[in-house]
């Protein structure tokens, strides 16, 4: 399996908007992020964990020609607003994609962006196989994929597990029934948003405590504010854990 970090921002990017880069080096390549999301390619499938809304420079970047599945964390905008960039693979794949969201998420997407879920639009053709996750073991592809509850302030959102790998996103804590996920795992990518407490997120002294406890054989911070500059955050980190940039390549044996 590769895992492939096509973005590790968080919802306004890093610069935010007025080109403002907060605590970080404008001179590190590293501190440039788009919002999150990640690829990850197993038995030749490529799924996708959220449609950032900077989806399309990111394919091009990493050279994603093609998608298999569609994974939803949530529907915020940070993680869903690239939905239309969709368009450019169904072309190109000229068959059904498959997509995964929790009902609320989907019951969310399919108000913002309605014409992209109506089966009789020829704008948006082949239509999505859309799939609700009703249990924590779903296929993928035919991959088996574990999906969980994470409390991300006032709403929940999912994390993912496939293999020995999960991917953690905007987390603020865990239920207590999806801890079983995070044990004995080779690679976790896992939310970091600052250095001070969050409402909705997880920050730097909270995620250094979960990897204490799950002990992961590598841990990789994601959906970094314009606070956490990279050199600064990785003097920072045990030996095993290190901060997201985007294009990160992971492969797992």
């Amino acid at each position: 399996m590769k895992v492939t970090i096509l973005g590790s921002g968080s919802s306004g990017g890093v610069p935010l908007i007025g080109n403002y880069w907060g605590n970080c080096d404008p001179k590190n390549i590293k501190n440039n992020r788009t919002r999150v999301s990640v690829l990850a390619n197993v038995n030749n499938k490529n799924i996708l964990f959220d449609t950032s809304p900077d989806l399309r420079v990111q394919s091009i970047k990493n050279n994603v020609d093609k998608l298999d599945a569609v994974l939803w964390t949530h529907s915020h905008a940070d993680h869903a607003n690239g939905i239309d960039d969709l368009r450019q693979f169904l072309w190109k794949k000229k068959e059904k994609l498959q997509v995964f969201a929790s009902k609320k998420t989907l019951k969310d997407l399919k108000t913002r962006f309605d014409y992209i879920f109506a089966q009789d639009n020829s704008y948006f053709q082949p239509p999505l196989d859309v799939n609700i996750i009703k249990h924590n073991e779903i296929k993928v592809c035919g991959i088996k994929v574990y999906a969980f509850e994470q409390n991300h302030g006032y709403e929940t959102t999912l994390g993912f597990k496939i293999n020995n790998f999960v991917y953690s996103t905007d987390v603020k804590s865990f239920p207590k029934e999806s801890e079983k996920y995070l044990y004995n795992l080779d690679l976790w990518i896992v939310d970091c948003v600052r250095y001070e407490p969050h409402y909705s997120h997880s920050h730097l002294e909270q995620t250094l405590h979960w990897i204490d406890k799950f002990k992961p054989k590598r841990a990789i911070l994601t959906h970094l504010g314009a606070w956490l500059d990279y050199e600064e955050l990785l003097s920072k980190c045990p030996e095993n854990v290190e901060p997201a940039y985007d294009g990160l390549n992971i492969n797992l044996t």
